[in-house]
């Protein structure tokens, strides 16, 4: 399997990193100061995890309200025929959203694994990465609910469609019946 490149590049920088706080400890400096740079990445990363964290809580919200959508057009008598996916396409758009998702969560997982490689531990990387996870779940979990909701409620569509489509057709038919019993008589 081949590696990410972002994981691959951030690897040999740390390495970089974690050889600059060894030497700088061979030099005498203090170990909190040796360490310095290493924690200021690692505090970099923090940020930017935490910005990713807020951007992928709104697209959490986005969805959700999106289920209540269909979950509220499921449920009203004018729209229950209405946004059917016949061809699955919000479905997959879904799927491709989760993936990209839980792929964004592997690459940070595997950033918070480098951290640990070169021996650098915050705890304010495990308490963001946590809720980074958590977020990330409870997309995931919503986006699923929603294409059950999507599936659930184009199967209603399409029987009700195919219900009326039948109560029409036997309307034609027994109109047609009576047209052509009415044609007899007169022609009798």
């Amino acid at each position: 399997m081949r590696q990410d490149p972002v994981i691959a590049g951030l690897s040999g920088l740390l390495q970089k990193y974690r050889q600059t706080e060894e030497w700088l400890r061979r030099a005498g400096l203090p170990a909190v100061l040796a360490r310095l740079p290493l924690s200021l990445i690692c505090l970099n990363y923090c940020g930017m995890l935490f910005g990713k964290t807020l951007r992928l809580a709104r697209i959490a919200t986005r969805i959700h309200r999106w289920l209540l959508t269909v979950e509220r057009l499921s449920q009203s008598e004018k729209a229950r025929t209405e946004m059917i996916d016949l061809d699955g396409g919000m479905r997959d758009d879904i799927e491709a959203t989760k993936r990209t998702i839980e792929s964004l969560r592997d690459l940070c997982l595997g950033v918070a694994q480098l951290f640990a490689s070169v021996g650098h531990r915050s705890r304010l990387l495990d308490k963001v990465q946590q809720m980074f996870t958590g977020v990330v779940d409870d997309c995931c979990d919503t986006a699923t609910r929603l294409q059950q909701a999507l599936a659930e409620h184009d199967q209603r569509a399409l029987s009700l469609l195919r219900q009326m489509q039948a109560e029409q057709q036997a309307a034609d038919a027994s109109e047609a019946a009576h047209a052509a019993r009415a044609a007899l008589q007169t022609a009798s």
